[in-house]
């Protein structure tokens, strides 16, 4: 897909409208015996095709219901066709495979294996950037979404949630198979499958809403207590970016702490060391900043980060009754003794960096909105995410929308603190 950061995820040739995922998993012994199969149309004339997958154990693909052959390298699943499909067509590819996932190093993200994590009698995966090939084959980019469909069979007694609504649950033998349904488009690393005791608690929203939150069986009321921020949260950012953009909403809370949380779509994860209001709202919004929208190249994480971290700041400012201005004042301050890159010129082992993509890019955003004033800013944001609902953005057609709306100076003003190796200063009030 020619990513700048990752040139060997994604595969081109085609387009993934669904997946269809079904795991049949033995919790204690972390092992799976899956059949993903994925339904495609082919962007070219294709007589082979490639697939994202690491490890596990593949026993036979099917295309079009037709076995044929394969080939592994590496990441690469080569998929050799009997018969060439022409471009324009609709085909399906059915992989069949098993064993024990095994999470990878990802040069993005330093400080944790990305993928399929058995911890603690608990089952979890955790995938940005890279991690979903560790347990289903996919064209591993966010510029293919899709819909997926999620069978998950364990033990009965046993949790199993996913990403989407759930739309089925039988049990016979001794084993429980549930059924989740994506029904929006959803980059692959967002796909996520969560196995364990937990407890499911659900409540809607005034506008109907669903929220389902799953904590460890036996937690206290507390942790439920916490996780009323995300509704206030959701609430607070549909003022600002319209209707929440999907079926549901929820968190999972882990019976250890994680060090992380991450906006898995419709169902983040956390930890209960991240169990607070800033890091919930901070999800929350990548429901609309990250998932819904999403950057085209890795190299504009900013994008997803950057808006979080502001917005999320904003909506810490409006729940504790706190000065905006006295938070980006720190967030500035917090820079000025840190030596950090401009967030629109990262290198991948800075894709995650909080000082570089999180603070400079949210004051970014902090400096352009303080030079054109709540109305035209908000115009901004909200035209941003209506542009790419549903799909991928970038910094250049950001950095369109400044111009459209506010003009050259703006579009200066933000290239500065994306681009300038010094730190510019902090702006003084709207001169727009």
């Amino acid at each position: 897909m020619g990513d700048s950061f990752y040139p060997l995820l994604g595969n081109s040739g085609y387009d993934v409208l669904h997946y269809d995922i079904d795991l049949d998993v033995e919790p204690s012994a972390n092992t799976i015996d899956a059949v993903t199969t994925l339904t495609a149309v082919a962007a070219a004339d294709l007589a082979a095709f490639n697939l994202d997958f690491h490890g596990l154990n593949v026993s036979r693909v099917a295309v079009n219901g037709t076995e044929t052959g394969f080939s592994r390298d590496g990441q690469e699943l080569t998929i050799e066709l009997v018969e060439p499909i022409s471009s324009g067509a609709q085909f399906t590819v059915a992989v069949s495979y098993s064993g024990t996932p095994q999470p990878i190093d990802d040069p993005g993200v330093p400080y944790k294996a990305l993928g399929w994590h058995s911890d603690q009698g608990v089952i979890y995966t955790a995938s940005e950037p890279s991690g979903s090939m560790t347990w289903y084959p996919s064209n591993n980019h966010p510029t293919d979404k899709a819909n997926f469909t999620f069978r998950i069979t364990v033990p009965d007694g046993v949790t199993a949630a996913a990403t989407g609504l759930l739309t089925d649950e039988i049990s016979a033998n001794g084993r429980t198979t549930t059924t989740w349904q994506m029904n929006d488009p959803m980059a692959t690393y967002l796909a996520a499958v969560y196995i364990g005791d937990f407890e499911r608690h659900e409540q809607r929203l005034d506008n109907g809403l669903l929220i389902r939150d799953y904590v460890p069986r036996g937690s206290d009321a507390s942790v439920l207590d916490s996780l009323a921020v995300a509704p206030e949260a959701i609430r607070f950012f549909e003022e600002i970016l319209g209707p929440y953009p999907f079926d549901a909403y929820g968190t999972i809370v882990m019976p250890f702490p994680l060090g992380f949380a991450l906006e898995n779509q419709t169902l983040s994860i956390h930890g209960p060391d991240t169990v607070y209001p800033y890091v919930i709202a901070h999800e929350v919004i990548h429901q609309w900043m990250g998932d819904s929208v999403t950057v085209d190249d890795w190299s504009h994480i900013w994008l997803h980060e950057g808006f979080a971290h502001y917005l999320g700041l904003m909506f810490i400012a409006d729940f504790t009754g706190q000065e905006l201005e006295a938070l980006m004042a720190g967030e500035h301050l917090e820079l000025t003794a840190a030596e950090t890159s401009p967030p629109g010129a990262i290198q991948a082992h800075e894709l995650f960096d909080f000082n570089t993509v999180y603070r400079r890019g949210a004051l970014t955003l902090h400096a352009l909105h303080t030079l054109v004033g709540d109305d035209l800013f908000f115009s901004i944001v909200r035209t941003h995410y209506d542009q790419s609902a549903g799909g991928n953005t970038n910094t250049d057609l950001f950095l369109e929308i400044v111009d459209d709306l506010a003009g050259t100076g703006a579009v200066s003003l933000v290239e500065s603190w994306l681009y300038d190796p010094e730190m510019p200063g902090i702006v003084s009030g709207p001169t727009l």
